[in-house]
């Protein structure tokens, strides 16, 4: 349960403290006077996203800071696993800063939002004043009937997206091979082409540099034959082996004198074997040196050849003969189509059959907390002063016949659910979506709440004007099914009807009051004669009356 909680610079809230205790708790206050500011404050102890808006006019930061009793069962493990201190509470600070640099702490420990949220279920639950809408909505009513197990639900949940991925791979994967089938049998002609084409060319990687060097020396021939044939002539006319090898035998000779002679011994005896190397390597080269114009012309020939093919596919001669295997294995491929075709298709049989078995699990568990859900929401609903009330819970499921199908898979399932109410005596289940009232629906609401918070243990419930458009006797007994709630768990209220007001254990009352200028809100737990001048000027239209004075009384008369 929440046992205190403190608002700093919030909204319009300047500083404010409020201690809260078991039992109901019933917040009045004229509208506007900040009671879901309160209520705001306390989602966002709970997980809610804030921003800077929320900050109060002129200040730097705001600070909603929460006491909590670790009383759920599962709340204890779930703070160990995340190396949470505590004893018996836990504190939650939220900060928020104008300059976005917010911060949320339990217990002084810096923590995630999203740890904030996942222990937020095991804290409270808040009813707005907009759930009931949720009524009105039938695509919402799986995440209803899911709250009631939602441990239970996540698991079989899990097991089912975790299949539907593999079918949705499945099926990808087969739709993938068709369209590549169903492409690669339009471009066959074109394919065939190209490999006949790049074949006939017999490319190789090292082909084309090979051929550029040759015909630029062949292109330079005469130049290459004068260079050579002088260089030759320099050394041997000018005799520069010769006289390098004398220089080499005399150094020779005296290299055992001393190290340096040795060294530039080693020295000499390089640059001769080198210039001989070179000698060699010059003649030889005068040797190979022929030039024939047809070889010339041939290879022009290949060389232009290339480079067109080169030009027209917009690729290197490496990336040709890349694009040549492709085709190759491409056209192979065509044979084989049909039965990988056949093979994704048994793939994706097997898939939808297991991903069916997982969506019937989950189908059949829902199905099972719809029942029991039922059986409470019609005795509730009678307690309700809906006397003659019949409630339904209907699954509509798919056939499942068709494996190709997956529109049927959605991420949450694949139940349809429709809920069918009946309100009057020998009338047939309507949808609820459709035929309900508002009242009805405030009644429908609340019945889910209180089985909800009952079920999963809920340590503190809170409604936001839940009792919307109820009145009369109708409303005392919403007020006794909401008491009733708080038997076994703290309940907060804000509300507008005498009715239910007077069923509170404790009465807050908000006041907003301005002050130099400023907006001022206060709260404080009313007494009983409070209560009763409260209550009765709830009733009164003006001017408070002695009558209205007894009638809060008599509500207040608690039996």
């Amino acid at each position: 349960m929440i046992k205190r909680l403190t608002i700093k610079q919030f909204a319009i809230i300047d500083d404010i403290d409020i201690d809260f205790y078991t039992g109901l708790t019933v917040l009045t206050g004229e509208t506007g006077a900040g009671k879901s500011i309160i209520i705001d404050a306390i989602s966002l102890l709970l997980g809610e996203r804030a921003d800077n808006t929320m900050i109060r006019n002129k200040a730097d930061q705001a600070l909603v800071e929460g006491v909590f009793s670790v009383e759920h069962p599962l709340l204890k493990p779930l703070l160990d696993y995340h190396q949470i201190d505590y004893e018996e509470d836990i504190v939650i600070t939220r900060i928020l800063s104008k300059d976005n640099q917010n911060h949320i702490k339990i217990n002084s420990q810096r923590v995630t939002l999203k740890l904030v949220n996942e222990i937020a279920g095991y804290l409270a639950d808040i009813h707005s004043q907009f759930d009931t809408t949720i009524l009105i909505h039938p695509e919402h009513y799986i995440e209803l009937i899911d709250g009631f197990r939602k441990d239970k639900v996540k698991e079989y949940l899990n097991h089912y997206q975790h299949q539907l991925k593999i079918y949705q791979k499945a099926y990808q994967d087969y739709l993938d091979l068709k369209a590549k089938k169903s492409e690669t049998l339009k471009q066959l002609d074109l394919y065939q082409f190209q490999l006949k084409e790049l074949r006939a060319l017999e490319l190789n990687a090292e082909e084309y540099e090979e051929l550029q060097e040759k015909i630029h020396v062949l292109d330079n021939i005469d130049k290459i034959n004068y260079n050579l044939a002088e260089s030759m002539s320099l050394l041997d006319e000018g005799q520069i082996i010769e006289n390098v090898y004398r220089i080499k035998a005399n150094i020779s000779d005296i290299e055992d004198t001393s190290k340096e002679f040795k060294d530039l011994s080693e020295r000499i005896n390089n640059i001769y074997y080198e210039l001989k190397d070179i000698m060699d390597g010059i003649e030889d080269k005068q040797d190979s040196l022929d030039y024939d114009p047809n070889e010339f012309e041939s290879m022009n020939e290949r060389l232009n050849d290339i480079e067109k093919i080169q030009k027209k596919y917009q690729k290197s001669i490496s990336e040709l003969i890349e694009y040549q295997t492709y085709i190759e294995e491409t056209i192979n491929d065509i044979e084989n189509y049909d039965e990988r075709i056949k093979e994704k298709e048994a793939s994706l049989e097997k898939a939808f059959i297991e991903l069916k078995d997982q969506a019937m699990l989950l189908s059949h568990l829902r199905q099972t907390i719809a029942k029991k859900m039922t059986k409470d929401i019609i005795e509730s609903l009678q307690n309700l002063e809906i006397k003659d009330a019949d409630f339904d819970i209907d699954f509509k499921t798919p056939s499942f016949e068709d494996y190709f199908d997956k529109s049927i898979f959605k991420q949450d399932g694949v139940d349809q659910v429709d809920f069918l109410i009946s309100t009057n005596k020998g009338e047939p289940l309507k949808p609820l979506s459709k035929t309900a009232s508002g009242g009805e629906m405030s009644r429908v609401m609340l019945t889910f709440k209180t089985i909800f918070a009952k079920s999963q243990q809920i340590p503190t419930i809170i409604f936001d004007e839940i009792d919307t458009g109820i009145s009369g006797y109708v409303a005392k007994k919403i007020g006794r099914k909401i008491s009733e709630t708080a038997q076994y768990a703290q309940v907060i209220a804000i509300t507008h009807i005498p009715q239910v007001v007077a069923e509170g254990i404790h009465h807050l009352d908000i006041k907003k009051e301005t002050l130099d200028n400023s907006t001022k809100i206060s709260a404080q737990y009313l007494n009983y004669e409070a209560r009763i001048e409260t209550i009765a000027q709830m009733m009164s239209a003006d001017q408070v009356t002695d009558a209205a004075r007894d009638t809060a009384k008599q509500l207040l008369v608690r039996t």
